[in-house]
């Protein structure tokens, strides 16, 4: 048994779904969102660990089956700030060093709000990359302790401070009508008009950006970090309802994309690869 079969096995023992992401990338190779509300089976977690060989995968937070509680994951921009934060508490809780900071696991009676503080992120839903992934800059996911997940209250006996709601984001602009993309399609939609429609109906654009947050109350429009630069903060806007997406910092020219689009530029791709690549995951 390799190594990541082995770690998908222990979180499926604490009722928490693990799920394939591309190698050297966040992106999911599954449609994540299925895992959610249920646990993969052993089959599935052998086909994506053991004869896939995969070395990414993700952890995904929010409510344990089988088992009472959530699982929420602290997430700091910078490893000083929060291995203080970690000395200043009682006890300790299972952490991994990210590519710039890390990630503290807890086990919450209480749902954790998905939301931003002051030096990171609370990732109460979507997913994070597990101890041995590779970050797109190269850096591999490390397990600071094997201390186990430390069970509270509430996500706010850790953070006292942590606002009582996710802190209000820009709401990206409206969009009149479906934008002319300028980038050519390599013909692909030409000639593959209905695999490109299947593509588009069975794939939303949140399956690949799992820190997504809605910031309407009709669940329309959401922000997201954006994947094709370092985001430090939420600049990736989703229009939920007509699946497109834009980057405010000016990515792809600033021009609108769909998930054809959008996965063609995170896997550097043109659009008739990213169309056989999605096609293989149907």
């Amino acid at each position: 048994m390799n190594q990541r079969l082995a770690e998908a096995i222990r979180w499926y023992g604490e009722g928490v779904s693990v799920i394939p992401v591309h190698n050297g990338t966040k992106v999911a190779a599954v449609r994540w969102t299925e895992y959610v509300r249920r646990l993969p089976t052993p089959d599935e977690l052998v086909r994506w660990f053991e004869r896939q060989n995969l070395s990414n995968y993700g952890v995904i937070c929010g409510q344990r089956h089988g088992q009472s509680g959530h699982l929420a994951v602290v997430d700091f921009d910078r490893l000083d700030a929060g291995v203080n934060w970690l000395l200043s508490m009682r006890g300790e809780t299972y952490t991994v060093a990210t590519s710039r900071g890390l990630h503290a696991y807890f086990f919450t009676e209480e749902p954790a709000p998905t939301c931003h503080f002051d030096g990171g992120d609370v990732k109460g839903s979507g997913y994070v990359l597990g101890a041995g992934s590779v970050h797109p800059s190269g850096w591999v996911y490390q397990a600071l302790t094997d201390a186990p997940i430390q069970n509270i209250c509430s996500i706010r006996e850790v953070l006292p401070d942590l606002p009582e709601t996710p802190e209000a984001r820009p709401k990206p602009p409206v969009i009149l009508s479906k934008p002319v993309v300028q980038t050519p399609w390599d013909a692909a939609e030409f000639q593959r008009p209905n695999l490109v429609d299947t593509i588009r109906a069975r794939f939303s654009l949140l399956d690949f950006l799992p820190d997504a947050q809605k910031t309407d109350g009709g669940g329309r429009w959401y922000v997201a970090r954006c994947p094709l630069h370092d985001d430090h903060r939420p600049s990736m806007w989703i229009d939920a309802k007509n699946q497109i997406c834009g980057c405010y910092a000016g990515c792809n020219g600033g021009r609108a994309m769909d998930v054809v689009n959008l996965m063609a530029q995170v896997w550097g791709v043109s659009n008739s690869d990213a169309i056989e690549r999605l096609r293989q995951m149907l």
